[in-house]
């Protein structure tokens, strides 16, 4: 393992290729809050115990690198394609969360990406910050790969594999780097508030009743939704958040494949399953996705991914394998699980919507969160505004549980015919 204190500074996707290819680890002395030896020691220590190839860059975004607050997610797929070896991606990159891939090792990335929110969550609250520098943010992904990497879904990802030493000893360097960062924190001092099934339940009434909305703000012009202020800046004017790049709509032909995987998945686990109101809720959501994979609409081949995935979930509880339903970020159902809430504008009704981490925090910082956005009258908008049972519903985020969403989007597509 080399790890050169000399790269220079890969100020292009092609150049950060190259670079990774000499040096599997990469630190940016300005993205190390004054602690790039150190750093790149302790990586590279942490790579050279991996079972297999890892990658990792802790940099400013390259200037071709346009993705907002994906960048990372972005970096870490482009340089898994491009390097075309098996192993891990970590790639932070200024301004978006740390963006993870596993290609090629047998694990599943998507239980690892979420075991790997879990730790984070555990390091950011033993250390008091909402937001883990770049270096310490990785070190706990690295860790997470070495303590109890999640290979199926019998593991429950909701339990912080971390042993304590390793959360305490990432927490105490937390808090020695934090005055040393970079990036403000002020737009990030309040906690995240925990999402529960009573304020989903609420949430879900808001929304059916800010639906009555709809007909008459498209008369008049569509305000969109938009972050809740609050006390601290209702001085300031009334306008849209930021955006934070516009991302093109997910591609329906991948998304076919992964969600066909999927289903494929919770056909075979349904048999050995234990009967009970679990399993009937997840073969009602085997029997609604089905039909959508043969849809032209992204959106529905989208909720057949999200139908499986909470299926699966469901048999995993059912199984004592599992605490929790699969819960869905509100803005992007891709994003990490909900474990926050976030308000959020919709015409002239704030009401709180189940995020992810990152989309939290964007929120807070006054920035539009990475939104699924789909092509509707002619340009990119996010499906929230539009009429559809996904929209309705927030993909399951605003329905009581699995069953509720299934049923509704049943009752939906009976409609539709």
């Amino acid at each position: 393992m080399l790890l050169s204190g000399d790269v220079p500074y890969p100020d292009t996707i092609d150049a950060l290729e190259q670079a990774l290819r000499q040096d599997h680890v990469i630190v940016q002395e300005t993205r190390a809050s004054g602690d790039t030896s150190g750093a790149m020691a302790r990586i590279g220590e942490l790579v050279s115990r991996l079972p297999f190839a890892a990658y990792v860059a802790v940099i400013d975004a390259p200037p071709d690198v346009d993705a907002g607050i994906d960048s990372s997610r972005f970096l870490a797929t482009a340089l898994s394609r491009r390097i075309g070896e098996p192993g891990l991606y970590v790639v932070s990159a200024s301004g978006s969360p740390t963006g993870v891939r596993v290609i090629g090792t047998g694990w599943d990335e998507t239980l690892f990406s979420l075991q790997a929110n879990t730790d984070s969550d555990a390091v950011e609250a033993a250390s008091g910050s909402y937001l883990l520098t770049p270096t310490v943010d990785v070190e706990a992904v690295l860790q997470t790969a070495l303590a109890a990497p999640p290979q199926s879904e019998g593991l429950d990802y909701e339990d912080v594999s971390l042993p304590d030493t390793v959360v305490d000893d990432l927490a105490e360097r937390e808090r020695d780097l934090q005055p040393y960062e970079r990036p403000s924190r002020s737009d990030l001092d309040e906690p995240p508030e925990p999402w529960s099934t009573g304020k989903r339940w609420m949430v879900g009434v808001a929304v059916g009743a800010g639906l009555l909305a709809v007909l008459l703000q498209s008369l008049v012009g569509w305000p969109g939704w938009r972050r809740q202020r609050g006390d601290r800046t209702s001085d300031r004017p009334s306008t849209r958040a930021r955006a934070a790049g516009s991302p093109a709509p997910p591609d329906i032909e991948t998304l076919r494949a992964e969600a066909g995987t999927q289903l494929t998945a919770l056909a075979e686990t349904l048999p050995t399953a234990p009967a009970g109101d679990r399993h009937d809720r997840a073969a009602l959501a085997r029997e609604v996705a089905e039909p959508l994979l043969g849809s032209d609409d992204v959106l529905d081949v989208m909720g057949a991914l999200v139908l499986a995935r909470a299926g699966r979930r469901e048999l995993a509880i059912a199984r004592r394998r599992a605490t929790a339903p699969y819960d869905v970020c509100f803005f992007d159902p891709r994003h990490a699980t909900a474990t926050q809430v976030a308000e959020w504008r919709f015409g002239d009704s704030a009401v709180e919507v189940p995020v992810c981490r990152a989309c939290r925090k964007a929120v807070s910082s006054g920035r539009e969160p990475e939104t699924l956005k789909v092509r509707r009258h002619g340009r990119l908008q996010p499906y929230y505004e539009g009429d559809s049972v996904w929209a309705q519903t927030g993909f399951g985020s605003l329905a009581a549980d699995l069953g509720d969403l299934a049923s509704r989007v049943a009752a939906a597509r009976g409609r539709s015919r």
